[in-house]
């Protein structure tokens, strides 16, 4: 989903080209040293790698575990002004494949906090991290909460004005648009169609200072959904929104009839 407005859009695409160069090569510690930020984080929902020395360790197990897997193939490919967003299917000899996401947020031309979670199946052994202790997700799940909240009360403008930024960002398999205005009008035609929104489980939940990420699954007029929703904070307000597809469909594909905005 390209975003010809941004300037620096083909300068993203050739950073996840160059990455994939130096992989290609087996040049994994080169890659991470001109590919992160001396201060990157690389977290999932049971781990979090703090650092480029623990990034370099977290990705040569990643590699590892992926050795013994098949074929790779893309699945969603979004590069933003300051983010790649992954979505990638591994083949297994072992049964079903094992589905990905990754969405990487750069800061002056490098990685400084990739996330990266499973759609379906684990490429993880489990001894992988069994030291790993979850941070505390208190404010994390208050944060859902409140968001859940403009949600069931059809509060588009509550969800504009309180809850994102300014430059909000908010991209789905068929919605892209940037601007509180723009992210105002597209909850004011979603709740016009949708009603019943009720959470039903959230299955991972966590943050750090700058994001919130979950997995969760609700139910609507719309349909059932499981989701991933990545929310990348500024000043404690949403300025990037990104929300795949777990299971079911998205609001927004029913809603807008597949057409994106």
């Amino acid at each position: 989903m390209p975003d010809e407005n941004q300037p620096n859009l083909i300068e993203t695409e050739a950073f996840q080209q160059k990455q994939i160069d130096f992989l290609s090569k087996g040049l994994i510690d080169e890659m991470i040293e001109e590919c992160y930020t001396e201060d990157a984080r690389m977290h999932g929902f049971t781990f979090k790698a703090e650092g480029r020395n623990e990034v370099k360790k977290f990705v040569h197990l990643y590699l590892k575990r992926l050795s013994v897997l098949g074929e790779r193939s893309i699945d969603k490919l979004i590069t933003g002004q300051s983010f790649i967003w992954l979505e990638v299917t591994i083949q297994s000899m072992y049964g079903e494949p094992v589905k990905v996401y990754e969405v990487k947020f750069l800061r002056e031309g490098k990685i400084y906090l990739q996330l990266l979670g499973l759609r379906q199946g684990t490429i993880w052994y489990e001894e992988d991290f069994l030291d790993f202790k979850p941070s505390d997700n208190t404010k994390a799940i208050e944060f859902h909460e409140h968001y859940l909240t403009f949600h069931k009360e059809n509060n588009a403008n509550g969800l504009a004005d309180e809850f994102f930024s300014e430059d909000i960002h908010l991209l789905t398999s068929n919605v892209n648009i940037k601007g509180r205005e723009a992210v105002r009008e597209m909850f004011q035609n979603l709740f016009a169609v949708e009603s019943g929104f009720t959470p039903l489980s959230v299955q991972n939940i966590t943050n750090d200072t700058d994001y919130v990420w979950f997995e969760a699954t609700v139910k609507s007029s719309l349909g059932e959904r499981r989701v991933y929703d990545v929310m990348l904070l500024n000043e404690g307000k949403v300025c990037v929104q990104l929300v795949g597809q777990l299971l079911g469909v998205l609001p927004t594909e029913v809603a807008f009839n597949n057409h994106p905005n």
